[in-house]
């Protein structure tokens, strides 16, 4: 059994793919009240269904009982593992101390997780460029740092944006090349072989573009190991958005319907995402005026011929921003015919970037079908609220790729050095 530490969790993307009998996640380390909590109601699932009870947590996300009733008989050593603190200097020796009293912290194998991307993003560099002086989170990777300085584990994964490859930092030289010489030297007892490469979800079944930058480092005293080489051995076609869906219900905008269509769902749906004890949650969408659903029409018909609306292309009448000359993509359909773009955070705030391929829904996606883009199976339940889901489904690791990784690591890594 291997035993994981999580940093930066989110609402347990990355963890998700780490969640199988070879592993045991001592802590989830998050910041965020809304993820927590999100973490929690995992944890309690994969509690009860070992259990072979899933009776309670149907209950519970079909509201008939509250978040404080549904945990009350979880066991404290299970939803104790979520740490709900900032990583921060004032923060650091508490979470310490409450990983290091959970059972088997005594060894710790790994460490998963990647700080929050906006510093590092290319939109989010130039909206922060004022700020950079004193914006901590393009240092967050240094209390990475510390965690293997005190764990010395075997393996750690750190996922980050396609952005922190061309990030520069205050003297103007790459953070990524002190990034890697801070990982390379990082414990005092023996020294990390680093790996890293820029990756697209999409050639390991993940049904989106989205490019991410992955650092793998191991200990040099284990034999050598090519991560991303055997990684490949793991590619896969994911399906295209159309067959994602396809057994999701009709609705319109605003609306909400937590069941399943007749048609049946794709193989990889039933095989990946679908759980058939359970019944569908989350399935819900955004209201939208009159004016961006003429809008989402007309981009939704253009995107089924290939192409993509400016705004500043829209009927005159519908342009209701004065500086129509800027954010000319702000609109944008889902390709039903191919893959999603990337998920993003900003789907919080509004659906305009995420509208649905079926021009006849003339909506944005729900809550469900955004996380099954992320490859969130449907029994993952998000708290607290739509913006909050929204916001975890964007800011995560997808699931199917996660999986991928911890199989790797397990299958190449762990073998080639028995």
């Amino acid at each position: 059994m291997l035993n994981i530490i999580d940093l930066f969790s989110g609402a347990g993307g990355l963890t998700e793919g780490f969640r199988k009998d070879d592993f045991n996640l001592l802590a989830h380390v998050e910041m965020d009240e809304a993820a927590s909590k999100t973490l929690k109601v995992r944890d309690a699932y994969y509690y009860l269904k070992e259990n072979g009870d899933l009776n309670r947590y149907n209950d519970y996300i079909n509201k008939k009982i509250s978040y404080d009733e549904f945990l009350t008989e979880i066991p404290e050593k299970i939803i104790g593992k979520v740490i709900n603190l900032a990583i921060s200097e004032g923060n650091l020796q508490e979470i310490f101390k409450q990983i290091d009293s959970q059972p088997n912290s005594n060894k710790v194998h790994g460490i998963i997780g990647g700080p929050p991307c906006q510093a590092y993003s290319t939109i989010g560099r130039a909206r922060n460029k004022k700020i950079k002086e004193s914006d901590e989170r393009i240092y967050l990777y240094k209390y990475y740092l510390r965690f293997l300085e005190k764990y010395n584990p075997d393996f750690f994964v750190f996922e980050n944006v396609k952005g922190l490859l061309s990030f520069k930092d205050l003297d103007g030289n790459s953070l990524l090349e002190k990034i890697k010489f801070d990982f390379t030297n990082a414990v005092s007892t023996g020294h990390y072989h680093i790996q890293i490469k820029l990756i697209n979800c999409t050639d390991f079944g993940v049904p989106q573009v989205r490019e991410r930058l992955i650092i793998f480092g191991y200990k040099t005293s284990m034999r050598d190991f090519d991560f991303f080489r055997n990684l490949d051995q793991f590619q896969e076609k994911p399906p295209i958005i159309k067959e994602l869906f396809q057994d999701l219900p009709i609705l319109k905008s605003g609306e909400i319907k937590n069941e399943y269509s007749k048609v049946p769902p794709s193989e990889y749906v039933s095989i990946n995402l679908r759980t058939s004890k359970l019944p569908l949650t989350q399935n819900i969408c955004r209201p939208n005026n009159e004016n961006d659903l003429k809008i989402y029409r007309i981009v939704a018909k253009e995107k089924k011929k290939n192409r993509n609306v400016k705004y500043s292309d829209l009927p005159i009448e519908l342009i209701t921003h004065k500086k129509s000359n800027i954010f000319l993509d702000r609109f944008k359909a889902i390709n039903g015919n191919g893959y999603s773009h990337t998920v993003v955070a900003h789907i919080a705030k509004d659906g305009h970037y995420y509208i649905h391929p079926d021009v006849s829904q003339n909506r944005s996606i729900t809550v469900r079908e955004a996380a099954r883009i992320q490859t969130f199976p449907d029994d993952f339940y998000f708290e607290s609220s739509r913006t909050s889901a929204f916001k975890q489904i964007g800011n995560a690791v997808p699931p199917h790729f996660s999986k991928i990784i911890s199989q790797n690591i397990l299958e190449n890594l762990y073998t080639i050095t028995e």
